[in-house]
Formats: structure tokens, sequence, C-alpha cells
């Protein structure tokens, strides 16, 4: 945000205009009155309405948002080319958003939904990765005291008031090998009013569901989703979020339950960043007073919002795109976390690799942040000889598995042995940055199904074959 201010040096001469005659003058006492000029006066009283305007404006902003972290100086408001924080490496912005439901009454409840969000500034892409609650971590640096991650919150703020985040964002920081720029703790209430402001918010439920033991306010209620394209408002945006008791297509597992908050989440942003939204002040302002209610964050400048409007205007010009993925049992095949019973009797997810030890996590974020859209595809890969020669492929397949760690890539063997150049394909619709990402990296010469393949491979996947270099006369008939 750029203000320029022009400002009267009162050392200069000041210019006078000639006046031909005299005639025009009175006198009283000797004296020559000044002229009575209303249209300076009109001027003035315009600038200082102008002025005045922009500083309750600027006054009620900083009192609407003092409680959540808003910092207003100088130097914000003068900043030529702001920018958010930056990891070290410049590359990417770090946010970690957390939800909670305090409830009536001022109850502390354990966090309900812990998701960090990526923003990578070379691809202009946003990751979403969702920890699972139940994950088992250190509470509180060096304490050697480890429990569900869900009450990092409430025991930092048992501990000390006001430490609760920071207790959070240290294990979040400790599991996912990132340093955390930004945080935001959002009570639900402050959700279901959002999406409400916005008109509702448009979700596509891929999975039919009932939860017949939803917590309503009232004690267990039924609620019940069909698959489909709809538009959900607050109350029911936020059901479709929290649900984890349905019973049908896997969708009653906390893992369900945070892809769609991540979907919920998706789908708030679009609405908000629609000219529908942006271009409607008082909304503007309504969400705004109603997040100063409800949210805890920590502190940034007018120079973190610019520079975040400039980020989301990225988004809602369709340049942008978002990837989620959620730190459960399956992710990775399997090599990542696992249920545990505990000592204790307690159930708890842990990472492979034990207690406190998080190595192969932090290999496998870094990945989906560099390629994440092969991952969040995650395809069975099938790898085929078709004239390299056996053990060609197979170092070949070594070596994918080495540049693609934690994809199912499986080496099937001799399909034909002597058919030229290198194809990949698939035969759905599902895996298109898959098929960019393989095809540009084994410099593909063919990305649809080769004509000489009458056998049924790769159902449902990726397939490549791996032919014998194409000869020179052979790519000048292709």
């Amino acid at each position: 945000m750029t203000i320029q201010m022009e400002i009267q040096d009162k050392n200069l001469p000041e210019i006078r205009s000639t006046q031909k005659s005299d005639r025009n003058k009175q006198t009283l006492g000797g004296k020559t009155p000044k002229k009575f000029n209303l249209k300076k006066i009109l001027i003035s009283l315009l600038v200082m309405a102008l002025l005045g305007s922009i500083g309750f404006g600027i006054y009620k902003a900083y009192t609407l948002s003092k409680d959540i972290g808003f910092k207003l100086d100088s130097k914000s408001v003068l900043s030529k080319q702001p920018e958010l924080k930056k990891t070290s490496d410049g590359k990417y912005t770090n946010i970690l958003l957390v939800g909670i439901d305090t409830r009536e009454g001022g109850t502390l409840f354990n966090t309900d939904s812990i998701i960090v969000m990526s923003y990578n500034y070379e691809s202009k892409n946003t990751t979403m990765l969702s920890i699972p609650r139940d994950l088992n971590v250190e509470i509180g640096k060096d304490s050697g005291y480890f429990q569900r991650i869900n009450s990092a919150y409430a025991s930092g703020e048992n501990r000390k008031k006001g430490e609760g985040l920071s207790f959070l964002q240290s294990s979040v920081e400790e599991v996912t090998g990132l340093d955390i720029q930004y945080y935001a703790m959002v009570d639900f209430k402050a959700f279901t009013e959002i999406v409400d402001l916005v008109g509702g918010v448009d979700i596509n439920v891929e999975n039919s569901f009932t939860d017949y033991s939803y917590p309503g306010p009232h004690g267990k209620e039924v609620i019940k989703f069909e698959a489909g394209p709809q538009t959900m408002d607050g109350t029911t945006a936020l059901k479709f979020a929290r649900s984890r008791h349905a019973q049908q297509n896997n969708e009653g597992t906390d893992y369900a339950r945070a892809r769609r908050q991540q979907k919920v989440i998706m789908a708030l942003k679009d609405k908000i960043l629609s000219n529908e939204t942006l271009t409607n002040p008082k909304r503007i302002l309504d969400i705004f007073t109603s997040l100063s209610k409800n949210i805890k964050v920590s502190e940034f400048t007018m120079d973190d919002i610019e520079a975040a409007l400039y980020i989301a205007k990225g988004f809602q010009e369709g340049d942008a795109k978002s990837f989620s993925f959620v730190l459960d049992p399956a992710s990775s095949n399997y090599s990542l976390v696992e249920h545990k019973i505990l000592e204790s009797g307690a159930f708890a997810i842990v990472p492979k690799q034990g207690l406190g030890i998080y190595t192969n996590i932090h290999k496998y974020i870094q990945k989906i942040l560099e390629k994440p859209g092969i991952y969040e595809e995650h395809p069975r890969i099938y790898v085929y000889n078709t004239g390299l020669g056996y053990q060609q492929s197979l170092e070949k397949v070594e070596e994918m598995k080495d540049s693609f760690p934690y994809l199912n890539i499986i080496y099937y063997g001799t399909l034909y042995k002597d058919k030229s150049g290198i194809a990949v394909y698939s035969d759905t619709e599902d895996f298109p940055y898959s098929l960019e990402e393989l095809s540009n990296y084994l410099k593909a010469d063919f990305r649809t199904k080769p004509e000489y393949v009458t056998k049924n491979v790769g159902a449902g996947g990726v397939t490549i074959l791996l032919g014998k270099e194409i000869q020179e006369e052979e790519q000048g008939g292709i």
C-alpha cells in the first residue's frame, strides 16, 4: 500500500496575483480586509472531511483488529513492495490453521482440526496438510511428555494463558519439519457466521453418508448428506466438516473428516475471493467484525495484508491451484504413521519410526510440496519392458523410485521385446498431473496408448512402456 503526500513548503515565497486596478478594494480604518472566498472554504471543508473519514476508517480498523494481532505502523503503511514472511530459502510461506470449539461458558476444548497451509512462490500453488488430532507428539519442547497433538493448545493455555498456540506451533513444526510464519485459530462460531455472510459455500459431496451420532446442542442428532454438488449454509457446512461417525463409504474416519474440512476451506476461500464478496464493502466489514470476535492470529501488519491480497488475486484469476493431503496411515504406501495401543491402553497414531522420530515424515512433506500434483493423485504405476531390456528396465524403475519415493511404482517385467520408444499413458482421466510429471521425467515419446498394445494392462492407473531408443530414421517417420 503506497500513500503519497504532497506538502507545501512554507518557506517558499507566496505567489500573488497582480491586480490591474484597486477600484474594488474597500478600506476600513486604513486596512484592506481579506476577500471572502467561498470556493476555498468549501475545498478546505472537503479535504478535512476526507482526512477525517480516512482517520476514522484507520481507527475503526485498528479497534476491530487490535485483539487479533493487527499491527499498524508508519513503516507498514508506507511500504512499497510488501511481502509475507517466508521460509529461509524464500520459497514458501507456511500458515498454521486451527479450528476450535470453545462453546458457551468459555470451556477450553481440544483443537478439532489442525492444518498446515503452504504457499509456493515459484509455482503459485497452495498445499494443505491435515495432521490427525490423535497423533502422539511431545507437548512442549524437550518436555519428554507425549500426548495427542490436539491437546497441545489446551496444555499450553493451562500452563500460562496465551501460550497455547505457541505450544501447538512448536509441536507442528517438529512433526512437519516446516517453519511456521503465521497462525490463525478460528472458533466454529466465526466459521458458521462467515459462511452465512458470503451466502453459503458450494460443495461437491463425493460420497453419501449418514451420521447417527453427531454432537448437536441438545445431544446426539442424525445428519445426512447425499452425493452431488450443493450449496451449504454455515450450520450445514460445519456439520459436513465435523462429522466423524458415519458408517458408509469410509466417511466415518478422522481422515475422511480432515479431507472434508479442507474441501470446505477451499470453497469458503473461493466465495470470499469472488467478485460478489469483494465488491460488497458491508459484507467485507461484517466478515472482519465476525473474525475479530472469534479468531486469534499471529501479529501481522498492513504489509502482510497487501501481500496476501496480491496472492489472493492469483487465486481469483485462476492462475493458482490447491492440493490437499492428510497424514494418515495410508499416506505414502503405509510407510509413515500407524495406529497403536499405548502402554496406558489409549489409542493413538504414532510415527512408524517411533515416538518423536519424524525423519520420513519430513522427507514425505518435502516431496508433496515440490510435486503436489502427482502425490495427490497417487496413481498405481505399472512399468513394462517393451524393448529396452529386462535389466535396463529394472534399473530405470529403481531410479524412478528414488526420484518419486512414496509412490506405488511396480515393475511387471517384459511385455514386448522389440518395440521402440517410451510411452506414458492412462486409461482414465484421473491422473493429468502424474502423466505430465512422468512424461517429462522420462522424456516420453508417446503420451497415448500405442496401437501395438492389445493386452489389457495398467487398468485404472498409469502405464509406462520402456522401449528401445528410437533411431533417427524412425523419428523421421513418426
